[in-house]
């Protein structure tokens, strides 16, 4: 897929140098005050191999992202503006406390996420020695994490913001790694660690994921990512997590890491009352919507721009065909992917497992969408959509976070579990859905990026239901049985 182009980006600097003035946040306010780790360096460790008893995907049975998602934005093209924008966001917070604890986190090893889920589980560390359990959870979901992206790291080669726009690099290790920036394997390692802890230990869920949606955050201010490869590194871990729980290593250590944590903070919880815990509180780990007045704004315009562009083309066509969400167009839909014929009739299992997910992911965004209001692109800047007929429908509905998005990653991550062997076309199919919210003119992009880190964490909150994890198989059953014709 091309690109338009646009000249020269050296206006960029007095374009935002007021806004970044009086604004040192990532769109607007964060929700909640972020718990701060105590300001000791992290122990260093020494960059290691992933052999198999590290990881809960061995590398040949990734989905490869580099399929799933698209190309990351060159320096010219026009929806490389957010990525720029981001960018200089990123230096205004270094010599900031919230630049001082991206400094901590900065590592590409477990260290610094180890720092991270301690805090979040009221813990004084998460050792080796001290916590095993948690520590070996911990360690493979990194890994397991970090390693989703090396397909689309070689494909791409994209070069680090420091490089490509003249800077030093801020974390020092970062300048002699050759790997590329897109997708951030970083990201990507601690997003799959926070969805499995989150998994792991529901009542501490939102502290868990948001910690894990920052820890993205710091390698944007860190100069060494854009924002768009720290978008893609949470896909990436998503997808490596919903691969892992094929491994039943993973379920292992999972109820390990749980009884140990139990011991050591005195509890007799049983997790299967976890079924009683609410879903994620989106407010509390995603950031507020970008609003007119932000400087984050045109990087949303410049998106929407380019995305509108497409509405004549063979994407634009599917773009009017998606806007249809409802539960039988969605099994379709995924059953095109799967090369069958889906439906409630003719595969009620795999129907039943996405009819799960789908009231959890309406209320996931309901909730966020009652307490923030935006305009829908088409409101705010009086254009048309490529479905007018849908528009009042729409008109005085929150924006963000956008449902479609939501709803399509999250079946994705959950069929994709389901019937492995189609994972990357799954996601990919799910990935456009999304997307094709922003060609229609429905949703800008920043509500479908938030859409989708609520649709991780609704994934991770609705495994810790076994009827949820039973349903799972029951419907890869129900695929080989339609896939051998019975």
């Amino acid at each position: 897929m091309s690109r338009k182009v646009i000249p020269g980006r050296l206006f960029l600097s007095a374009l935002l140098s007021l806004s970044l003035l009086v604004s040192c946040d990532s769109g607007s306010s964060e929700p909640t005050p972020e718990p701060t780790p105590e300001p000791t360096p992290v122990d260093p460790e020494p960059p290691v191999t992933t052999p198999e008893d590290t990881v809960y995907v061995d590398p040949a049975s990734q989905a490869d992202v580099s399929f799933i998602l698209p190309a990351p934005p060159a320096f010219d093209e026009e929806d490389f503006l957010d990525d720029e924008i981001q960018w200089r966001w990123g230096q205004t917070q270094r010599n900031t406390v919230r630049g001082d604890v991206a400094m901590l986190r900065m590592g590409r090893t477990p260290a610094p996420v180890r720092l991270m889920m301690a805090g979040a589980l009221g813990l004084d560390v998460i050792s080796r020695e001290a916590t095993p359990a948690l520590d070996r959870l911990l360690v493979r979901a990194y890994w397991t994490g970090f390693q989703s992206t090396k397909n689309i790291k070689a494909k791409y080669q994209r070069v680090r913001p420091f490089i490509e726009l003249g800077e030093t690099a801020w974390y020092a290790a970062d300048a002699d790694d050759t790997t590329g920036s897109y997708a951030s394997a970083t990201t990507a390692a601690g997003w799959a660690v926070s969805l499995i802890f989150a998994e792991m230990w529901t009542p501490r869920q939102d502290a868990i994921l948001r910690l894990g949606f920052l820890f993205g955050e710091d390698r944007v201010i860190s100069g060494s990512n854009y924002q768009s490869d720290v978008n893609a590194g949470y896909l990436c871990g998503s997808a490596a997590v919903a691969l892992a729980h094929n491994n039943p290593k993973l379920e292992e250590d999972i109820a390990a890491a749980r009884e140990e944590y139990k011991k050591l903070k005195g509890l007799s919880i049983d997790p299967a009352d976890f079924i009683d815990c609410d879903d994620p509180t989106g407010l509390a780990i995603i950031n507020p919507p970008v609003t007119t007045s932000d400087y984050r704004y045109d990087g949303d315009l410049a998106r929407y721009y380019y995305a509108k562009s497409l509405r004549t083309t063979i994407q634009g066509t599917q773009a009017t065909q998606d806007v249809n969400g409802y539960s039988d167009n969605m099994t379709k839909i995924f059953g095109e992917v799967l090369r069958i014929e889906a439906s409630e009739e003719t595969t009620p299992e795999i129907y039943k497992l996405m009819e799960m997910v789908r009231p959890r992911s309406v209320y996931e965004v309901g909730y966020v969408k009652m307490a923030y209001f935006r305009n829908r692109p088409f409101v705010e800047l009086g254009e048309p959509t490529s479905v007018p007929e849908e528009e009042d429908n729409y008109r005085y509905e929150s924006s963000f976070p956008s449902g479609h998005s939501c709803l399509s990653w999250a079946d994705a991550l959950v069929l994709a579990e389901a019937i492995p062997e189609r994972s990357r076309n799954l996601l990919h199919r799910a990935y456009e859905f999304g997307y094709n919210r922003q060609i229609t003119g429905y949703h800008w992009a920043t509500d479908i990026d938030a859409a989708r880190i609520l649709a991780c964490g609704l994934v991770a909150r609705l495994h810790a239901e076994e009827d949820f994890r039973k349903q799972i198989q029951l419907a890869r059953e129900d695929y080989l049985r339609v896939t051998k014709g019975e």
